[in-house]
């Protein structure tokens, strides 16, 4: 009893080795797999941002950039108009590893009248991300994040690429081309699906059934060829036969009827009578003749009849072997089914094998696609223009990020700093002031007000239906809000001139590329009113009319 207790202890002592040991291997194993993007998860927080760039091209109020809406129109002539999109230089195969953007888009009116659109504002933002986040292992996708009156709308996004992931993505993709393309498509299945073993064994059993049934055909007809032949010989003679006999009949019918003849003649008889009566005596020994022998149908041995009866000779016979039609034929019955069927099965998987064996596609509509430099921190400036709508006034901007390695690990960033523009908008230099026009009655009035509530909605259109009929500065401001440059700068030349008129006439200069023009106005707006200087950063074409020229306030 002790010694089977001490056996037991034994095993048990054993088994509880084995099992420690393995548990210490797994736990070690554990220890030791660790996963590509784990040191992210241990960087501060603060690490990646966004920030507005220092680039003295927009203000700040209160901490918010200020984003000047830009109104850009074309007026197509109304017999020449089309539309068309040029890319310069694209390549016929897409490079993962290059960025592609469109040269130019073109877009004409085909209307008869100066197209109406919203206008737009550029966003412009930095982004930086230190070289502690990055690695030639991993995927990044960061996505600008626009909010504004309780929207959300995702921006393209930026994209760096390690080139260990690079390397990963082409292997994904190549082991998806191969997927598919051993998917097999239906009109090959008879050459890929089947049984050919069991095809081939069948095409040669009907091989030689064909030649087997050949040789005995042909044999049968070399036996129906001996009996014709013999056949008819045993005719001939016979026919020999009645034919000498005949012949020798009628030599000796014609000699009796010569002698007659000549005695007839001698004694003066009829001579025609007695030809008739010859001719008659001749054709009774002809029909009284034995029949000439030949073969006929009830001659003829039943197994012979198909040969006798359709005059088959001695090339007709040959053999009838299995052609291509008949090769298909036979192939198609021994298809593999349940190989057919896993090839359909994987064809209607291409998308959710596509997601499986390619986790990361690539991102051929980026914004922005760059190959990562671990050595480095990654800056980028990033720039887009964003249509303006009725009641936009503030736009926010964030920024969210997700890491993918090439081990398959993911890391996300929770949405990354917040910056905030304010939108300037040309409704600014509005002047409420004309509302105190004395000879305005009270509907006037209340519409003129209207209009101006219209302008600062940025309801252009609507505001200049109202604003037709007066014809003075903020009808003017409504048709260059609205793109209507030439009508704008014409009303304008027919108002009495301030700082006002002088500087939406600068604007209206530079979009009419009349840009000497503009600068006498700009100066004589600036001399009359200096605040309209420190306004030129709210509006691009003052702006930009100033950096060309290197204008200064006190320039006379």
């Amino acid at each position: 009893m002790n010694k089977k207790i001490s056996i037991y202890t034994g095993y048990f002592i054993v088994l509880c080795f084995l099992l420690g040991s393995l548990f210490s291997c797994r736990s070690s194993s554990y220890h030791q797999q660790t996963h590509q993007t784990e040191a992210l998860f241990l960087l501060p927080s603060g690490g990646i941002r966004i920030s507005h760039p220092n680039d003295g091209s927009s203000q700040a109020v209160n901490g918010a950039h200020v984003l000047s809406e830009q109104v850009e129109y074309t007026t197509a002539k109304p017999d020449d108009t089309h539309t068309s999109v040029y890319v310069e230089d694209t390549p016929m195969r897409l490079d993962t590893n290059h960025v592609y953007a469109l040269s130019g888009v073109t877009v004409v009116s085909k209307a008869r009248f100066a197209p109406v659109r919203e206008g737009h504002v550029n966003v412009e933002f930095a982004i930086h991300v230190p070289k502690q986040f990055l690695s030639d292992n991993y995927h990044i996708r960061l996505t600008p994040e626009l909010l504004h009156n309780d929207s959300l709308v995702l921006l393209d996004d930026v994209v760096l690429r390690g080139k260990n992931f690079i390397k990963k993505q082409e292997e994904d993709y190549t082991r998806y081309d191969q997927y598919i393309a051993s998917i097999v498509d239906p009109s090959g299945y008879d050459t890929a699906f089947i049984d050919r073993r069991a095809a081939e064994k069948e095409l040669e059993r009907r091989r030689k059934d064909e030649i087997n049934t050949y040789y005995n055909r042909f044999n049968q007809y070399q036996e129906y060829l001996k009996w014709r032949s013999e056949l008819q010989k045993k005719y001939d003679e016979y026919n020999v036969q009645v034919t000498t006999k005949l012949n020798r009949e009628l030599d000796a019918h014609a000699k009796a009827y010569v002698s007659r003849l000549k005695r007839h003649k001698a004694i003066g008889g009829d001579t025609v009578a007695l030809r008739r009566e010859y001719e008659s005596e001749r054709q009774k020994i002809i029909d009284l003749s034995p029949v000439q022998r030949q073969i006929v149908l009830g001659v003829v041995p039943e197994k012979f009849h198909e040969f006798y009866l359709n005059g088959i000779e001695q090339e007709d016979i040959k053999p009838v072997l299995p052609g291509k039609s008949d090769s298909i034929r036979i192939a198609s019955k021994y298809r593999l089914h349940d190989q057919i069927a896993m090839n359909e099965i994987r064809d209607s998987r291409r998308e959710e094998a596509f997601k499986e064996m390619v986790p990361t596609p690539y991102l051929p509509d980026a914004h922005y696609t760059a190959t990562i430099a671990p050595e480095w921190n990654f800056n980028y400036k990033y720039t887009t223009s964003y249509p303006v709508t009725s009641g936009l006034n503030t736009l926010h901007l964030t920024l969210k990020g997700d890491f993918v390695a090439v081990d398959g690990s993911r890391y996300s960033t929770t949405q990354i700093d917040t910056l905030s523009y304010v939108i300037s908008s040309m409704d600014e230099l509005a002047k409420r002031s004309l509302l105190d026009n004395p000879r305005f009655t009270d509907v006037q009035r209340k519409e003129y007000a209207q209009a101006l509530d219209l302008m600062k909605n940025r309801e252009y259109k609507r505001a200049l239906q109202l604003l037709n009929s007066y014809a003075d500065y903020n009808t003017a401001l409504a048709l260059t809000c609205l793109g209507y440059d030439e009508k704008a700068y014409d009303l304008l030349k027919q108002l009495r001139k301030n700082a006002d008129t002088h500087y939406l006439m600068a604007i209206l200069c530079c979009r009419l590329k009349k840009e000497q023009e503009a600068i006498r106005e700009l100066k004589s707006a600036c001399k009359l009113d200096e605040s309209k200087w420190f306004r030129s950063d709210r509006d691009p074409e003052i702006s930009r009319l100033i950096k060309r020229y290197g204008l200064k306030l006190d320039d006379e």
